[in-house]
């Protein structure tokens, strides 16, 4: 009889560790993880209210973005992200004067850092393929930044200058959404997961500062910095994070060989080398 209640309580003993395997098995689905992101951003500006710069054609322009993220889940579908990134906005543009014919080249482009907030809607359809869409607020400051304008004859000029708090407003607020997809993935002992994402970001918050609005900011391109109703920054960004979850795998229970001893496609598996 000593026997069997021995048997019986190995047996429950090896089936807790097995559903607390069970548990583990899928960490990074409901397992805080912090990670690091990377991609590119391509910036423009929107004008209201003024159709000539409307008209003005905005080059496409691809610049750096990257920063650190938590992934929070807060159930089966829902995951916040709250991050911190450096992005750069601005805009770039090449035309031709009129009435004088001179090709211009005008661009600002300033430095960022921003805290977003984004909450992602996620379909678990296989462990490596998780489709989401994600919608979010983001809110930063300018750091630093040049206005570059290159003009050619009859009235040749070529001047860089540095963004400050006379030429742009320091304060950004705006909002974002998106599609991307996630992945979790093992390496060796090691779980990751791993975020592609596409993210159309708008600016609420006039970049315009206060001096230019009042007249008192020299502008250096009249003809494309012409203060005239609103400047607002816009987006769109492609960004590759990864992750690793803040709380380790728990061994097995029951096992007969140390983790070191398994054969690296077998770990986890009760009784297994």
């Amino acid at each position: 009889m000593k026997r069997f209640f021995l048997i019986i309580g190995l047996f429950l003993a090896c089936q807790t560790g097995v559903f607390a395997q069970m548990e583990q098995s899928r960490p990074m689905d409901r397992t805080l993880a912090l990670g690091i992101k990377g991609g590119v951003n391509m910036p423009r500006m929107l004008y209201f209210n003024n159709p000539a710069l409307m008209q003005l054609p905005q080059s496409f322009v691809f610049t750096p973005m990257g920063g650190l993220f938590l992934d929070i889940p807060l159930n089966e579908a829902l995951v916040f992200s709250p991050e911190v990134a450096y992005v750069q906005r601005g805009t770039d543009m090449n035309y031709v004067h009129q009435p004088s014919g001179a090709e211009v080249h005008y661009s600002i482009m300033t430095h960022n850092v921003d805290l977003r907030l984004p909450l992602e809607v996620v379909w678990k359809v296989k462990p490596y393929f998780q489709p989401f869409v994600t919608v979010g607020a983001e809110a930063g400051m300018c750091l630093a930044g040049e206005i570059h304008l290159d003009r050619t004859d009859p009235i040749a000029l070529d001047e860089t200058l540095a963004v400050d708090s006379a030429n742009m407003s320091m304060i950004h607020a705006g909002a974002f959404a998106g599609v991307g997809v996630r992945s979790n993935v093992s390496i060796g002992y090691q779980d990751l997961l791993l975020k592609l994402n596409v993210t159309f970001h708008q600016g609420f918050l006039d970049s315009y500062s206060a001096y230019e609005k009042e007249g008192t900011a020299e502008a250096v391109n009249v003809n494309a910095y012409h203060i005239t109703g609103y400047r607002l920054p816009q987006g769109l960004e492609v960004s590759l994070g990864i992750a690793i979850p803040l709380k380790p795998r728990l061994k097995d229970a029951c096992a007969t060989f140390s983790n070191d001893r398994r054969r690296r496609n077998n770990r986890g598996h009760l009784f297994g080398y």
